[in-house]
């Protein structure tokens, strides 16, 4: 059979130490101690009501600590959330209270059969550790009580059998509580343990995750930024073009209060709404004059070139439609689909205003960038019959304010920083 050593002793001592009242655990058990505070505090005060009208001034004693105690561990549990301090006053309380019981022989002697059930209340709802202690207090205590002369002095009404019984069962019952909860004890911190362990390694997989996610989103923005660059290489007279674009319509789109996710599937949209250029012969694209019939048929295909291509990927579907109707008018004149209104992606209606203000904005080989008065009188022409109205007018009010040139000199400052 094996010995328990002191050093068992200590080990066992140290693991009861350590909390397991934690997270939600915690939470529960400080309702718990508070409901508990309350009752025994309204217990209390009602026990002094009663004491008061009959007359039992030496049991007023009694329910005076009872509400007191009851008070203290309800403000410490459940307002100042304060634990370790909360559960001190059950654990003096029944400390004092069945030394009083057990003194004064109070209820004929069997009010201090209520110290059955401490041990494992304790352990249970305050700490193990509280319990052993209360529990061997309360073992030495009646051993010592019922075999010294005061307790003959007193005369009190305690059977021999009693005295002779009770201590050695209370200390087996004791002993046996404090057994399963420390077994208790021990079996919560493994769990908690294995919890902790578990949301160490879902953390740990949710930040490898996260990373790999975070590296395919920039892997995926270089791209479609070198995407954007190359488109923008073709026309040599609007270099930059998809990058402005998308700067405006972002500044649009926010000036509309749109989520923050959208304004990012916006920006990329924007990027890549001239992709369908790279189908365009340069010697179209970079055509100095006035295109024929056959080469302005040509440039439009731009737009279904860009769709198809993009619309090969599930993840670029909404930039296709942007690509694809960003040449759209609000009156239905527009191309390649000729729609109309609200049949228009929204995300398109946005960047063909940003599109038209930029090739509107920006040097051209036979003539130099307009004005922004008469930009604004074109952008106005083309309320309600190129451009959505309400769109329109908020991108005036930035124009008007000045934030345009002020999102391309941050963009850039950005970009060169």
């Amino acid at each position: 059979m094996k010995l328990i050593h002191m050093k068992d002793i200590a080990e066992t001592w140290a693991m009861l130490n350590r909390p397991i009242h934690t997270g939600k655990r915690l939470e529960d058990n400080l309702r718990a101690l508070t409901s508990a505070g309350i009752m025994a505090a309204v217990l209390g005060l009602a026990l002094i009501v009663v004491d008061l009208i009959t007359g039992r001034m030496i049991m007023m004693i009694a329910a005076v600590l009872t509400m007191v105690f009851g008070a203290g561990c309800a403000y410490f549990a459940g307002v100042k959330k304060r634990r370790d301090i909360a559960i001190l006053s059950p654990t003096i309380f029944c400390g004092i209270m069945f030394t009083v019981y057990t003194v004064t022989g109070a209820m004929g002697g069997s009010a201090v059969l209520w110290a059955f059930l401490a041990p494992v209340g304790i352990c249970y709802f305050v700490s193990v550790k509280y319990g052993i202690i209360l529990g061997a207090y309360y073992t030495v205590f009646f051993i010592l009580f019922f075999n010294t002369p005061i307790y003959r002095m007193m005369g009190l009404n305690y059977s021999e059998a009693f005295v002779s019984r009770f201590p050695v069962i209370f200390a087996t019952m004791a002993i046996l509580t404090d057994i399963a909860m420390i077994q208790y004890h021990k079996g919560v911190l493994l769990e908690n343990e294995y919890a902790d362990q578990l949301n160490a390694e879902v953390e740990k997989q949710t930040r490898v995750a996260r990373d790999r996610a975070d590296r395919l989103e920039t892997l995926s923005g270089e791209m479609v930024e070198t995407l954007a660059t190359t488109i923008d290489a073709k026309d040599r007279y609007t270099n930059g073009h998809s990058f402005r674009v998308s700067w405006y319509s972002v500044a649009l789109a926010r000036a509309l209060n749109w989520e923050e996710y959208e304004l990012k599937e916006l920006e990329r949209e924007a990027l890549l709404h001239d992709v369908g250029k790279i189908g365009v012969p340069d010697q179209v694209l970079n055509k100095p004059g006035r295109l024929t019939d056959d080469e302005f048929v040509v440039i439009q295909s731009h737009t279904i070139v860009g769709g198809n291509i993009l619309s090969r990927s599930k993840s670029l579907l909404d930039a296709a439609e942007v690509a694809r109707h960003h040449h759209e008018r609000y009156d239905g004149r527009g191309y390649p689909d000729k729609l109309a209104g609200d049949a228009i992606p929204r995300h398109a209606r946005v960047v063909a205003i940003a599109d038209a203000y930029d090739a509107m904005h920006s040097d051209r080989i036979y003539r130099k960038g307009l004005p922004n008065d008469v930009i604004r009188d074109e952008l106005v022409k083309g309320r309600a019959k190129q451009f959505d109205p309400e769109f329109l007018d908020v991108f005036l009010q930035l124009l008007d304010f000045g934030a345009l040139d002020e999102v391309v000199r941050q963009e850039t400052l950005a970009a060169e920083g």
